[in-house]
């Protein structure tokens, strides 16, 4: 299902961002020289130490104090500010692009495409880089690497142009992820979360990740206890066509939004442990105010 770039963003969109910034409390080596501190030493600005001076080392860097003390050569290092790379594992499966009823309010897969349009802006806003791996039970063509301000306009194309379908190889997706050769970063993982094997296999792949994850599912209002549901029932899977008649009261309703608790529970949990966070954000409601809730003071710090 492709959407029109406006619904994705517009001006009022990119306003609420401005102040916002994703901020690492480390990042590995072998970046682009942005803002984020990273763990590499070299030409930065913040001292942190000296070393002895080695054949190849530029001979700017030495520290002529320590030469004039200890009659010995030495350089010094500085705290490199380096890039912080965000990958968007971003869910386009069936049950993503259903809403939650006629005419109330967007779809799944329509407010995934705002969350990481929104969080993209903020990291090429601050010179980090971003890759975008579509989760679909076709293959889709990937966005692995875009850097600078420049690059936000391709995003929202591709975004815009991205299908929905399918049955969720979530479970797969994120085990495929974590195989893949790239730098340690931020890993956000947007998703409703549901895999036909259920929570537990997803939380030991989201747990095995190199990365820092974030968890942002979209959700419709009441998904976690559907009143308007009652009586006699067909229950129909969107994705494999199975179906299971039910009889819709209290109690059922209980045990449902018991198994639900647990299920985002564990999601939870995981990313946070991993050093990330989780986030709900409810699809009838504006995207930006409900992802500034990560950002404490105006930084998201991962």
């Amino acid at each position: 299902m492709t959407v029109d770039p406006g619904l994705l963003f517009d001006p009022a969109f990119v306003r609420a961002l401005e102040g916002l910034r994703v901020l690492a409390r480390s990042v590995p080596p072998g970046g682009r020289h942005a803002e984020q501190r990273a763990r590499a030493r070299g030409q930065g600005q913040e001292f942190t130490d000296v070393r002895a001076y080695v054949p190849g080392d530029d001979f700017r860097s030495v520290d002529w104090h320590v030469f004039l003390r200890l009659d010995k050569v030495f350089v010094r290092l500085f705290l490199e500010d380096q890039d912080l790379p965000i990958w968007f594992l971003l869910d386009q499966s069936t049950s993503m692009a259903r809403g939650p009823g006629i005419g109330q309010g967007p779809n799944r897969s329509v407010v995934a495409r705002r969350i990481v349009a929104a969080l993209a802006y903020v990291a090429l806003n601050h010179m980090d880089r971003i890759g975008v791996f579509p989760v679909a039970s076709e293959a889709l063509r990937p966005l692995p690497g875009l850097s600078g301000k420049n690059g936000f306009q391709r995003l929202l194309a591709y975004l815009a142009a991205l299908p929905a379908g399918g049955t969720t190889p979530l479970l797969e997706a994120v085990q495929q992820f974590a195989a893949r050769r790239v730098r340690r970063g931020l890993c956000v993982l947007v998703s409703d979360g549901f895999d036909p094997r259920g929570a537990e296999p997803l939380v030991r792949a989201l747990l095995r990740l190199p990365h820092r994850v974030l968890v942002v599912r979209p959700v419709h209002p009441g998904e976690a206890r559907p009143e308007h549901l009652r009586g006699e029932l067909r229950a129909v899977d969107c994705e494999s066509g199975d179906h299971q008649e039910l009889s819709v009261d209290d109690a059922l309703l209980d045990r449902y939004a018991a198994a639900y608790g647990e299920f985002r529970t564990a999601l939870a949990a995981a990313a946070r442990r991993t050093g990330g966070g989780y986030l709900e954000v409810v699809t009838d409601q504006p995207v930006v105010p409900q992802l500034a809730t990560l950002f404490r003071h105006g930084v998201l710090t991962v």
